[in-house]
């Protein structure tokens, strides 16, 4: 009786200090683990949100040179929130340009939109050098359509060359949005592991 009475007692012991702790310690290292596969699903979906934006200014642009015929695009402008997409028509027929912005001759159809917020904006990743093609890349700019920084579609579908980079908060994943001025098509390229790999084309 005394000894099943000893054993009762020992065993309503229940965990010791060294059972809390690792117990501790193993819900640390599983909270960790979520948190990190949290932020990474975060990134990767603002990454996403950032591709649905540009793809549907892209789409804008083209659509609307068709239908007025004439050069339409996007300019880019840099500023303390971000970097912002606006969209502008030519309105004297000789095309895009900086200088009939700023004299109000080619108009804004659109306000600016902002291009990605927090976990992913436009931006290179730490250590990119090249763009997908191979070529060497100068300077940390992640809008590169000509010295204006515009994207321009003209009435016959060709556009502007260039690429527009983003990158996800962490600096661990890129993402390349690159226009082809034959036909205005844009091939979409990630940056992973030290390497580029096309992931979509529109």
């Amino acid at each position: 009786m005394a000894e099943r009475m000893g054993a009762t007692r020992r065993g309503e012991r229940g965990m010791s200090c060294a059972d809390v702790l690792v117990a501790a310690a193993i819900l640390g290292l599983c909270a960790i683990t979520a948190a990190g596969a949290l932020g990474r699903q975060l990134e990767r979906s603002a990454l996403k949100s950032l591709a649905t934006t540009f793809h549907a200014l892209v789409v804008e642009a083209s659509s609307t040179a068709v239908i007025r015929r004439r050069n339409t695009g996007l300019l880019f402008r840099g500023g303390p929130s971000g970097i912002t997409a606006q969209l502008y028509a030519d309105g004297d027929q000789d095309g895009l340009s900086l200088s009939d912005i700023r004299d109000g001759i080619d108009r804004a159809l659109s306000s600016p939109i902002p291009l990605g917020q927090g976990a992913a904006e436009p931006g290179l990743p730490p250590g990119v050098d090249r763009d997908p093609s191979g070529k060497s890349l100068t300077g940390q700019d992640p809008v590169r359509f000509g010295r204006s920084d515009l994207l321009s579609f003209t009435p016959h579908a060709t556009a502007t060359p260039g690429t527009l980079y983003a990158r996800d908060a962490s600096g661990k994943e890129g993402w390349a949005f690159r226009v082809a001025g034959i036909d205005g098509r844009v091939r979409v390229y990630r940056w992973w592991g030290g390497s580029w790999t096309e992931i979509a084309h529109w």
